[in-house]
């Protein structure tokens, strides 16, 4: 197990009550920005480099939405997707990755926003989706 590429910064965390927000991207600096900018919305973070932390994640806190990577080592984003969806089916999955959006809808990604569009993007989908 890999606990070093899981966490939820000390001293920002805004503890139980908050919605809570996985990141996955094999990416760190693009984890630290996420996890940097939706804390500041109030929102709990947890993040991880990998596919398997990230299911590790998920079955062990309870987790509002997703946001993931679609190229990572391993893993796709969207193959990380359909097994997120396939176990906990009424998470939030949004694809967060600098590819284009892909060409066809996928039934397991419920929004897709472009790193190019950056983090405060994010924060606002984030927030209509945890709405729906």
């Amino acid at each position: 197990m890999n606990v070093c590429a899981i966490s939820p910064t000390s001293g920002t965390n805004p503890g139980p009550g908050h919605p809570c927000i996985l990141c996955v991207d094999d990416s760190q600096e693009i984890l630290l920005i996420c996890q940097t900018v939706l804390e500041a919305d109030g929102y709990q973070v947890f993040t991880a480099a990998s596919a398997a932390a990230a299911l590790e994640l998920l079955g062990t806190h309870p987790i509002d939405a997703v946001v993931l990577d679609n190229v990572m080592p391993g893993t796709s984003g969207i193959a990380l997707a359909k097994e997120i969806k396939r176990v906990y089916s009424e998470v939030p999955v949004v694809l967060f990755s600098s590819l284009e959006r892909p060409d066809e809808a996928v039934p397991f990604i419920d929004s897709y926003l472009s790193k190019g569009q950056g983090p405060l993007a994010l924060r606002k989908l984030i927030r209509v989706v945890l709405q729906k």
